[in-house]
Parts: structure tokens; C-alpha cells; sequence
């Protein structure tokens, strides 16, 4: 099939750098001969700049959809009519689409007006767009990269409109061209929960890094790595550095990403005196997997609730393994399938805090096991990269154009 006039149109929420399940896949397909056009949403003038300079040279055209990187009339009618919506689904008024981002009704337009030969959708309210696509006739295909109407605690859920999310995460799995998600464990519980189609999955991983062969550290004190977007409660650092405190072998625990102040207090009261807390600023996401590399452990650290992260396998895991680092993992049931087959470092036991810190110790003070556990990384590196992933979605893409 002659790809070059097909238009794919991946509808988005959020900048492409701090995305970077869409810009591998936007990149991929225009690489393969598609028209690749994505709609999205901004905030920052300069992480504009960086989603430009992602997509420089690939053929990739962004459109922004809502902008709200600069104070202006236009930003301040984006808020606003996000905050009314909020208040309409927090008192039972409405379940809108508008209380999940910005600009709904011009994403749609700008959606048709396109007339791509299939739409991607990720992310909540692009989901909701893809459910009114269906409506409409067009050949459209999902990507679930959270279970969004599980994905907040029930005290952050209060403007969310819980029932519409749910009625997009049923058409997209029922009448979907096909539907994605991020592991085995969230594809089966989908199913269990909606029926229709069972997702197919590609995970959350990245090209094979160019990086130079090193030797894994195990001298202490171990340098622990765990990096996000921002850094807050509920992903289960608090929990994780209070189990340190019965911990003997001293470890550094090194942060990246932005915290506030109160947050950061708030870990630091937790440490033991034989560890210690670093905190790093983000770093552009083409350096990433470097800045990854300098480390010895990498922190795959989520909790059981909200239901959402205890299914998926977050990006963190899969960029540890791939630049060779072994893992600390919580366990849960995305993470428990990454780790069936290489089980690439330990998963501390769920609900059994003697057991994990028995197994912990144990681990930091072998060396021999430390150095297993990063030979068994490099080998799931092998498995789990975008080289192989990508394959399964340039069939799935062609599959449900040529239908």
C-alpha cells in the first residue's frame, strides 16, 4: 500500500517533549511514509521550542490546538471555561468533555477538517474527541496509555467527569480500529471491566540508547535513582524511604524533577542519617537516558491505588533497564509481568514490610547479585526497546487503514 497519501492525525493534550509515547510514534509513522499531523495543547512557550526542535526534519506537522503559554484573552476564555465545567461535574450538573482540557469543540473541527485516513487518540479529553469521531463515521484508534477513569484518587476526582470517560473507554475497546495500552495486566482488566476487543500493547519503551559499555558500581554508598515530571506525594517515596530506615547499607537517593519546598521537607525529616536525599532538576528528554546512565539503581516506585498505576508499567522502568541500571520495583500487577520473564533487580513485597527489607539488605550488600541483576537489565534491553515495539504499531496502523 502507497502509505505517502495517507493522513494519520494524532490527537494529543500535552507538549510533545514531555510526551514522548506520542512523539515516538508521530516520528515513527512520518518515517514510514505517512502524512503525520498532531493536534495538541501548549502551556510553555519553551517547551514549544523543544517539541519543534523533536519533530525538526521528520515531516511531523503540529498544530496547537489550545495555547495557553502566554496571559491572554484567548488563555483566560481556555481557563475559565475549563474551571466552569469542573464546578458542572463536581456538582453532578453535566459530564462535559471541556472539564478535561481545553478547546474540545475546535479539536473536533480542526479533527474533520483534516480528513485523515485514521485518528489517533491519547490522552483523556482526545479520547472523548475520538468517541464523537466514531459517532461521526471515521476510522479512528485508541491509545490508553492509563486507565483514565481510574486514574486519580477519589478526593482529585471531584471535577472529573468519571461516567463520560468511562462511556469513551468502552466505545474505544467496542468499535475502536484498535486500541492500545501499556501492559498485559491493564489490557486484561479493561477487558474484564468493559468487554469488546482486548487491547493490543506496546509498551513503554524507547530506541536502543548508544551508550558506552560500564562495568555496574556496587560499592557503596549505591547511588538510587527515581525521576518524574514533578515530584509529589502518592507515588510511594515516602514509603520507600521510611523502609530505608531499618536499612544498614547506606544509599544515596538522588531526585530528578521539580518539587516544591513544602514536599521536599517533608522527605527529608523521613531519611535515616546512614542515607542520604539529592535533588536534580529535569533534564531535555533527548538527555535523558545519559543523565539515567550515571546512576546505579533506578526507582520503579508506584502504588496500588489509584487502579490506573497498578496496572500500567510507567516510562521509568523501561529507560532504567535499557541504559543498563537493575531496578527496585514496588509490586504491582503491570510491574509484576515486567518482571516475570528477566526480573532484572528485586520487587519489594506488597503489604509485607519485614520481608522487604530482609530482601533489600540482602541485595545492596551483594555484590555478586547487584552485578546479576544489571546483566539481567542489559538482556531485557534486548526485548523491551522501540525497535521492536514499533513493529506492532506500523502493522496495527496499516492493518486498520487498509480495512
Amino acid at each position: 500500500m502507497d502509505t505517502a497519501k495517507s493522513i494519520i492525525c494524532i490527537i494529543t493534550q500535552s507538549h510533545l517533549c514531555r510526551n514522548p509515547r506520542v512523539l515516538k510514534e508521530a516520528v515513527t509513522l512520518a518515517q514510514n511514509g505517512y502524512a503525520v499531523h498532531v493536534l495538541t495543547s501548549i502551556y510553555s512557550a519553551t517547551l514549544l521550542h523543544e517539541d519543534q526542535k523533536a519533530i525538526s526534519d521528520t515531516g511531523v506537522q503540529l498544530h496547537i490546538i489550545a495555547d495557553n503559554s502566554a496571559r491572554n484573552f484567548r488563555s483566560f476564555i481556555n481557563r475559565a471555561t475549563n474551571k466552569v465545567a469542573k464546578l458542572l461535574v463536581k456538582y453532578e450538573l453535566l459530564q462535559t468533555p471541556y472539564a478535561l482540557g481545553y478547546r474540545y469543540g475546535q479539536y473536533l473541527k480542526k479533527s474533520k477538517e483534516l480528513v485523515a485516513a485514521l485518528y489517533i487518540c491519547h490522552q483523556e479529553m482526545p479520547t472523548c474527541v475520538g468517541m464523537a469521531l466514531l459517532k461521526q463515521g471515521y476510522k479512528v484508534a485508541f491509545d490508553l496509555e492509563d486507565w483514565y477513569s481510574e486514574d486519580l484518587l477519589p478526593e482529585a476526582q471531584q471535577g472529573r467527569p468519571i461516567e463520560l470517560l468511562e462511556q469513551a473507554e468502552a466505545m474505544a475497546l467496542s468499535k475502536g480500529a484498535y486500541t492500545i495500552t501499556t501492559s498485559h495486566a491493564l489490557a486484561d482488566i479493561l477487558y474484564n471491566r468493559y468487554g469488546g476487543n482486548i487491547a493490543s500493547v506496546i509498551y513503554n519503551v524507547f530506541p536502543s540508547p548508544k551508550l558506552k559499555a560500564a562495568e555496574p558500581n556496587t560499592a557503596p554508598p549505591l547511588r538510587l535513582l527515581w525521576f518524574s515530571q514533578t515530584i509529589g506525594p502518592g507515588r510511594g517515596l515516602e514509603e520507600f524511604i521510611s523502609l530505608l530506615t531499618d536499612i544498614k547499607t547506606g544509599v544515596e537517593i538522588h531526585l530528578l524533577g521539580a518539587i516544591d519546598a513544602a514536599y521536599k521537607t517533608q522527605l527529608l525529616v523521613l531519611v535515616a542519617p546512614q542515607h542520604s536525599v539529592h535533588f536534580h532538576p529535569l533534564v531535555p528528554e533527548g538527555s535523558l537516558m545519559d543523565r539515567i546512565a550515571e546512576f546505579d539503581i533506578g526507582l520503579a516506585l508506584e502504588n496500588t491505588h489509584p487502579l490506573s498505576r497498578n496496572y500500567t508499567i510507567t516510562n521509568k522502568f523501561f529507560q532504567y533497564i535499557q541504559t543498563g541500571l537493575p531496578v527496585i520495583a514496588t509490586e504491582t500487577a503491570g510491574q509484576a509481568e515486567a518482571f516475570e520473564v528477566f526480573n532484572p533487580g528485586i520487587m519489594l513485597r506488597k503489604n509485607d514490610k519485614v520481608q522487604s527489607i530482609k530482601l533489600l539488605e540482602s541485595w545492596l550488600s551483594d555484590p555478586s547479585a547487584l552485578v546479576q541483576s544489571a546483566e539481567r537489565a542489559h538482556e531485557a534491553a534486548k526485548y523491551y526497546n522501540w525497535e521492536t515495539e514499533s513493529v506492532k504499531l506500523l502493522k496495527l496502523v496499516s492493518d486498520a487503514i487498509g480495512k
